[in-house]
């Protein structure tokens, strides 16, 4: 993950308790700044760290783990 890739973002209850759109939802962002490892082991199942992302016309450091890339910059 690099600044420049589209990303999925999960938001909300991690449960998905309550109204999908309202309390939890799925949407697209774009990385756009750097990447803050929490932990050493960036390529195992659980990365953790923050990233900055533009998410709904604003820029916010985001939980990493509830990112997925789709579509990664060249």
């Amino acid at each position: 993950m690099k600044a420049g890739d589209l990303v999925k973002v999960h938001w909300g209850d991690c449960s998905k308790k309550g109204a999908e759109g309202v309390d939890w939802g799925v949407s697209a962002a774009i990385v756009t700044g750097e990447i803050v490892w929490w932990n050493d082991d960036v390529e195992g199942k659980h990365p953790c760290g923050d990233v900055e992302i533009m998410f709904r016309g604003r820029r916010i450091d985001y939980n990493i783990g509830r990112l997925e890339v789709i579509n990664a910059s060249r």
